[in-house]
C-alpha cells in the first residue's frame, strides 16, 4: 500500500490509497508513535503527560458538552432582567423569557474561539427584548427583532471570534 511520509521531528506514516480501512492503519501505526511523544515538539521519546496538554486534552465528556448531539441544555428562566449564559453548559441553550419581569440583559460567559452557538428565545404572554452584550456584532449593524407573540421562538446563532460575537437570527418559530 503506497504510504506519504512526513517529518515533523516525528516520523508519521500515512497511507494515501489502497484501502479502506486507512484510519485502523493509521491508528495502529502512525498514533502509536505520536503517542509515546509530549506536544512539546521535542521528540523526547517521554509519554504525554497531563500537564503536557494541560486543558487542550480531548475526552468524551468536552466532545458531549460541545457537540451537543442536538439536545440543548435545560431551559434558563431569568427571575427579573438579567440573565448568565453560561456556554460551558452546552452550544445550544434555551431562555424562556415568559418569567422575566422586563426586558433582560445578557451576560455571556465561557465561550470557545472559534465557537459556534445557537440560542433559542421563548416569549411568555409580554413580550420581552433583549440587551445583548456590547461583543455581540449584527449584520449591518441591525440587532435581532425578535418576535413578540405569546410562544413564539426566535434562533440566534453566535459566532465567537475571540473578541467579539458575531450573530445572525431567524424569528418566528411558533
Amino acid at each position: 500500500m503506497p504510504y506519504t511520509t512526513l517529518n515533523l521531528g516525528l516520523q508519521l506514516t500515512i497511507p494515501t490509497s489502497g484501502t479502506r480501512n486507512w484510519a485502523s492503519t493509521l491508528y495502529s501505526t502512525t498514533w502509536t508513535k505520536i503517542s509515546q511523544h509530549r506536544h512539546t515538539g521535542s521528540g523526547d521519546g517521554n509519554q504525554m503527560v497531563t500537564a503536557s496538554y494541560s486543558n487542550l486534552s480531548v475526552t468524551s465528556a468536552k466532545l458531549a458538552k460541545h457537540i451537543a448531539l442536538g439536545q440543548a441544555s435545560s431551559t434558563m428562566t431569568p427571575s427579573g432582567t438579567t440573565q448568565t449564559v453560561d456556554l460551558d453548559n452546552g452550544n445550544t441553550q434555551k431562555i424562556d423569557l415568559s418569567s422575566a419581569t422586563g426586558n433582560v440583559t445578557l451576560t455571556i460567559s465561557n465561550a470557545q474561539t472559534g465557537g459556534l452557538y445557537r440560542l433559542f428565545l421563548i416569549q411568555g404572554a409580554t413580550a420581552r427584548d433583549i440587551v445583548w452584550p456590547a461583543s455581540v456584532k449584527w449584520p449591518q449593524g441591525q440587532v435581532a427583532i425578535l418576535s413578540t407573540s405569546a410562544g413564539a421562538v426566535d434562533i440566534v446563532e453566535l459566532y465567537w471570534d475571540g473578541s467579539n460575537y458575531y450573530a445572525d437570527w431567524q424569528v418566528g418559530w411558533a
